[in-house]
């Protein structure tokens, strides 16, 4: 699950899932909108621990768009 979708499906403020995981508001928009380099090792497990595993680090690789047919 993208993080954007989680944090919409949740209803949860970025401001307060920025708190949560000890990052600013600006960095979970940028990796809700996909314009930030991927989130660090460190970054990407307390994103997974906050989401109870639902995004993962993987969840940030766009392979879809990727994949040549």
């Amino acid at each position: 699950m993208k993080l954007r979708d989680y944090i919409h499906f949740n209803r949860i403020k970025k401001v307060e899932f920025a708190a949560k995981i000890g990052v600013s508001p600006s960095r979970i928009t940028q990796l809700c909108e996909e314009k930030a380099p991927w989130p660090k090792r460190d970054l990407a497990r307390r994103i997974f621990e906050a989401t109870d595993g639902q995004v993962t680090a993987n969840d940030f690789i766009n392979l879809e768009q990727d994949v040549q047919p």
